[in-house]
């Protein structure tokens, strides 16, 4: 009688525990910083499913899964040189699924440290293959 008590507490315990670790990531989105988003763009497949976060203000950049497609979004950041040409400072990718989220910000200084008064390109896409890509540009001017 105590074995069966005790599988059935492990059971119910098993099961409560994975209902806890799922009801974490039924949201893909991250808290925005005290002066909120200032671009939001998602991939451009008909049900997005990819969002990329952007706060000029401390350079503050995130991607989230929004849809339980298989693939995995990701933003990359490139910086306009003075010759015109963008070059790549980093790529973020949401792994884990939808809800997931990657994020950096210019406090984790070197490459996520942000140029000010300069021209700053986001591509935001699903999978590793560019697929439903958007880009968008700012001038990082805050």
């Amino acid at each position: 009688m105590r074995q069966k008590i005790a599988a059935l507490a492990a059971t119910t315990l098993i099961l409560t525990g994975g209902a806890l670790a799922n009801a974490t990531s039924a949201s893909a989105t991250v808290d925005p910083p005290s002066g909120g988003w200032d671009h939001t763009w998602t991939t451009s497949d008909s049900n997005p499913g990819g969002t990329a976060y952007i706060a000029e203000y401390g350079d503050i950049v995130s991607v989230c899964d929004t849809d339980a497609d298989g693939v995995s979004p990701r933003v990359q950041i490139a910086v306009q040189y003075p010759s015109g040409a963008y070059h790549i400072r980093y790529t973020l990718t949401a792994s884990g699924g939808e809800g997931a989220c990657a994020s950096a910000r210019a406090s984790q200084g070197g490459i996520y440290d942000l140029p000010e008064d300069t021209s700053i390109s986001v591509a935001v896409w699903l999978g590793p293959d560019y697929d439903s890509v958007t880009t968008h540009y700012y001038v990082n001017d805050h």
